[in-house]
């Protein structure tokens, strides 16, 4: 399969956790992984962790980025999925490294290399500010890893972020109105998913696919455990274990993902979503949000 997918969130693969990876050989392997899996571009995610690991990991993969090898997938950028995030919402980040928007903190992650994503809860106090010096620099802000209620997220996407990371999933559900039903609703916030029939079920794709279906990308937000099957893998300072298809922490909490953007086109295409916007959500689309030129991507 030639590589020609392109996915905005990468915690790991192959065997490598991104966050925890010790040389730039170890985020090179993830990058081999993720091409033979049909991705040609992609968005090292780094979790919720103490500054000084998030920094040493950031600039590992920066080496990677400006110096791209063939038969790898090649990175754009990184995300930051935290650490100003809910500790209602933490999912499996660690709740000890989760803290307050603070502006030093924040510039120190983005002078440790290209940021494209910096994933934020916009309910905390400081969190508006933070997504108002992002935006002014270009950085997309995305909402997620929140208990935000409808004003708080309005406020959010009005103060300038305009995704949502990994929709229903860390933040309030239906039927209560919060991010995720903002989300839905607003014509200029485009809609980030995990379609793996395990994070969102699938008539909940459905019906949401239908309200959104110019403007959603679908992520896989792989784990270190993606593509090796059934073990015990790394995850930042923690291990999953994968059984059934599924990667949980030990007490049970769904940690990532460990499906591949083909499997979710094939999702996508039994649900009867149209094939342009299935095809637009892994390629165009997700490029565009960060303002990535996909046709050159290819190319390269």
């Amino acid at each position: 399969m030639s590589a020609k997918y392109v996915d905005l969130q990468v915690n790991g693969h192959g065997g490598i956790d991104l966050l925890s990876a010790t040389s730039a050989d170890e985020i090179r392997t993830v990058s081999k992984s993720l091409y033979k899996n049909g991705v040609v571009g992609y968005l090292p995610t780094i979790i919720t962790s103490k500054l000084s690991d998030a920094v040493r990991a950031i600039k590992l993969i920066e080496e990677v980025r400006l110096a791209p090898m063939p038969g790898e997938a090649k990175i754009l950028g990184t995300h930051l999925e935290g650490p100003f995030i809910s500790k209602d919402k933490c999912g499996v980040h660690p709740i000890e490294h989760i803290i307050a928007p603070d502006l030093n903190h924040l510039k120190a992650l983005l002078n440790a290399g290209l940021i494209k994503i910096v994933t934020i809860a916009p309910e905390l106090t400081g969190a508006i500010e933070l997504i108002q010096f992002l935006v002014a620099k270009n950085i997309v802000v995305s909402l997620g890893h929140s208990n935000a209620d409808r004003q708080a997220a309005i406020a959010g996407f009005d103060a300038g972020a305009k995704t949502v990371t990994h929709l229903f999933n860390a933040m309030p559900k239906p039927p209560l109105d919060g991010l995720a039903q903002v989300a839905i609703e607003r014509e200029d916030v485009t809609v980030q998913i995990i379609i793996d029939q395990v994070h969102v079920p699938n008539d909940l794709v459905k019906q949401v696919l239908e309200k959104v279906s110019s403007r959603f990308i679908v992520t896989n937000d792989p784990i270190a455990a993606a593509g090796l099957g059934s073990g015990t893998f790394p995850f930042g300072g923690m291990t999953v274990n994968v059984k059934d298809g599924q990667a949980r922490r030990t007490d049970g909490t769904l940690a990532g993902g460990i499906g591949t953007l083909p499997q979710a086109l094939l999702i996508m295409e039994e649900l009867g979503v149209l094939k342009a916007d299935a095809l637009a959500s892994v390629t165009t689309r997700a490029c565009e949000l960060i303002g990535v030129n996909y046709q050159e991507l290819i190319e390269s």
